[in-house]
């Protein structure tokens, strides 16, 4: 009694999963010498309906009535197939593909990896296998699954496409970037130790978000180092300067701390003739790249401006010179460093009532105005001469003008 109808099965002949929803032809019905086995427990599967006079859909079933004995797990093997199927569709419809297939390079129905079908392309001359897992088993089953495309299909590039979801897409802050100017923010996540092991055995990571692809870089965070002649401090951020961070391109570094993501469209990976790859988020990483060594090197140069211009003391103003004492000196010395008085005015002339009533000669009377004893100038014959203008006052000498003479007299 078959108690389940099966759309896939493990083909140990082709060593390949097949689906009947591929059609047929070419398998041999039944159990064919024990050809067809479950991919979730192993058991041995029959073909039915593949016979052109079947009145049933080609499926594979199960001999016992209770079917597979692990329904769980063929279940998660049916979604995941959906997965693959549908971008098999997807990438024979991108322009340049010329083959696409599916295949399990390395896969053994007895030691299973838990990996679906991965998708086998043909674009020019470029040969590439897409993984489409809906969830990543160990880090060896994904090296066992490398080493296998390495041997089998020596130099195509392996890709694997994750879905954007908590078990493959661990999330962080927004990652701000400067590309032509302008300011953007980049999708960052921390890799799990799976994502790790892809990229390390020289896997692309890439997570698949509708129409749009994904693209991983690495961000390796650092600190610049204070060199001679330099300055870092004060320098009126929001942080410190000295934080900075680096690229590693077109796959993230073992040793990167986090992965930015470019975004690109999914149509995109084959506008590069002959080749299945993100020449557009090759570019963008080329742009961080140029960004960054400029952003380094103003860096740098500006602490040791910093540094110079605080090592070179400001000019110092001119100090005024404070008025000083003089020095005290003899008596002919003090009399050039004193400031000359005023000129005396020329004393007025007598009142002539005094000559004219005590002519010459004659002795005045006591009370006349004039001390005893004391006798008047005649009286001039002529009119008195001119009284001659008052001088302009000397200036004194300036200070500096006078400690040189008195250094001279010494």
């Amino acid at each position: 009694m078959i108690s389940r109808m099966g759309r896939s099965a493990w083909d140990t002949e082709r060593r390949t999963t097949v689906w009947v929803d591929d059609g047929v032809e070419g398998l041999p019905p039944g159990m064919a010498g024990g050809r067809y086995r479950c991919r979730a427990c192993g058991e041995r599967l029959i073909l039915k309906g593949a016979r052109p006079s079947a009145k049933v859909q080609p499926h594979f079933a199960h001999r016992s009535n209770d079917g597979c004995s692990r329904p769980e797990q063929e279940a998660l093997l049916d979604a995941a197939d959906e997965v693959v199927i549908q971008l098999r569709e997807q990438i024979r419809a991108l322009p340049g593909v010329t083959h696409c297939v599916t295949a399990s390079p390395g896969e053994d129905p007895e030691h299973p990896s838990g990996l679906p079908p991965a998708v086998l392309a043909q674009c020019g001359t470029t040969t590439v296998v897409i993984e489409a897992p809906s969830a990543l088993p160990g880090p060896e089953a994904i090296r066992r699954r490398i080493r296998a495309v390495r041997d089998e299909h020596a130099g195509a590039a392996h890709v694997w496409f994750l879905k954007r979801d908590l078990a493959q897409f661990q999330q962080l802050a927004p990652h701000p970037v400067w590309l032509r100017g302008q300011k953007a923010l980049h999708e960052q996540v921390a890799p799990n130790e799976r994502q790790k092991a892809i990229n390390e055995a020289g896997g692309h990571v890439y997570w698949l978000d509708g129409k749009a692809v994904l693209v991983p870089y690495g961000i390796r965070r650092f600190q610049h180092p204070v060199q001679p002649g330099q300055d870092w401090t004060n320098w009126k951020w929001r942080s410190d300067p000295r934080d900075d961070w680096r690229i590693s391109k077109p796959r993230p570094a073992p040793d990167a701390d986090t992965w930015g993501l470019v975004p690109v469209a999914f149509v995109s990976l084959t506008r590069t003739r002959g080749a299945f790859r993100p020449a557009d988020a090759y570019q963008v990483m080329g742009d961080l790249y140029a960004a960054q060594e400029r952003r380094i090197t103003w860096r740098n140069e500006h602490a040791r401006e910093v540094y110079a211009a605080r090592a070179t003391p400001p000019a110092e103003p001119e100090a005024e010179v404070e008025p000083q004492q003089p020095v005290a000196a003899s008596d002919g010395e003090a009399a050039e460093l004193r400031t000359p008085p005023e000129p005396e005015p020329e004393p007025e002339s007598l009142p002539a009532t005094g000559a004219a009533e005590h002519p010459a000669g004659a002795t005045p009377p006591a009370g006349t105005g004039t001390s005893a004893g004391i006798v008047p100038p005649p009286r001039p014959a002529g009119p008195p001469p001119p009284v001659p203008a008052p001088s302009a006052p000397v200036p004194a000498p300036r200070l500096w003008q006078r400690l040189v003479r008195l250094a001279r007299r010494r």
